[in-house]
């Protein structure tokens, strides 16, 4: 069931037909446009893991050698940046569905090769994180950033070329090294990643100069990570639950927004703030007894954790809801900029 991932350093390299000249010779191979446009189309967007995250942790119940892949949400938000040529994006990554467990923050430049046939990317880093942090919600910053405020390393690119069903990502074998202060030995970092219109699949792996292991998945399984859709509404509680009486207090809000990749998203009055003690979350999931892939609309005890009813429709559903007279919701497709939270 699983496909896989490659990213958690992610990038992009895009090729283009090599053509003959009139001499038996191949003359350079250029970047086709087209492609690089429809790269740009299926790479803006956030990803996330949920479910390969959610399956492997089901596996290690029987299997407790397996390594679980970490859960991980991609932000990658188009922003021009002054200080750069080319196409770039903001990239924010995190941790565990939550946006305050940000382990990655970047700029990403995506230039034409032609030398490669490929579309490059230049990967920077903020030197002050603080200051550019959620750049993508105050895109102002971007205006005055100069270059000096990047570091980049170079050997670190990735190179993006299409063939003919999607794009390969790959970067220079060991070209890509650093340092380690802790051991001072060269740290090695070979990244492989795949791009479809729905996936970016993030295999990242890491050894120093003697071979050892240092991070990545042992067997070679990418990070599968698929294309969110955000979903707005409404929804709300009775204060107290189930058992509350009908004319108790409701906590309700019609501001609801979370992504069908297993976001959590409290039930709590807008206006107040005060928590009902339930919250709902959609994911996208296959159960293991089954062949078939659902939508699923949880409701989730917040005092336990656990999922305490649900219901499930095709995964193209693009509206959804649950009324269980204490408890209602009711979510549709977000109409503007579906694929981000903002």
């Amino acid at each position: 069931m699983k496909k896989i991932i490659a990213a958690l350093c992610v990038t992009a390299s895009l090729a283009g037909c090599a053509n003959q000249n009139n001499t038996t010779q191949a003359s350079t191979p250029k970047v086709d446009t087209i492609q690089e446009a429809l790269f740009h189309k299926w790479f803006a967007a956030e990803f996330d893991n949920h479910e390969q995250h959610w399956q492997d942790n089901i596996e290690k119940e029987k299997n407790p050698d397996i390594q679980v892949h970490e859960h991980i949400h991609h932000v990658f938000a188009p922003l021009a940046t002054p200080a750069l040529e080319g196409t770039t994006y903001f990239v924010k990554q995190y941790m565990d569905g939550d946006p305050s467990k940000v382990y990655r923050q970047r700029l990403y430049q995506f230039v034409q090769n032609q030398e490669k046939g490929a579309l490059q990317l230049n990967i920077y880093r903020f030197n002050d994180d603080a200051k550019y942090a959620d750049a993508h919600l105050q895109p102002e910053l971007y205006q005055n950033l100069k270059k000096e405020e990047l570091t980049t390393y170079p050997g670190c690119e990735v190179y993006w070329t299409f063939n003919g069903e999607y794009f390969d990502g790959n970067m220079g074998i060991n070209t890509c090294s650093i340092v380690s202060k802790r051991s001072g030995k060269k740290i090695f970092f070979n990244d492989t990643l795949r791009l479809t219109d729905n996936e970016i699949w993030i295999a990242d792996k890491a050894s120093d100069e003697d071979g050892n292991y240092i991070f990545g998945n042992k067997a070679g399984i990418p990070h599968i990570n698929r294309k969110v859709v955000y979903f707005t509404g409404w929804g709300g509680a009775r204060i107290g639950g189930k058992d509350a009486p009908e004319d108790a207090k409701w906590a309700f809000s019609r501001d609801l927004l979370l992504h069908n990749e297993g976001q959590i998203v409290a039930l709590q009055d807008a206006k107040t703030g005060e928590k009902s003690g339930y919250s709902i979350q959609l994911a996208l999931l296959t159960y293991q007894n089954t062949s078939d892939p659902i939508f699923k609309l949880g409701l989730i005890d917040d005092a336990t954790g656990k999922t305490i009813t649900y219901i499930w429709s095709d995964r193209t559903n693009p509206t959804t809801g649950m009324n269980l007279r204490w408890m209602q919701a009711g979510l549709k497709v977000k109409q503007t900029q579906p694929h981000f939270g903002f």
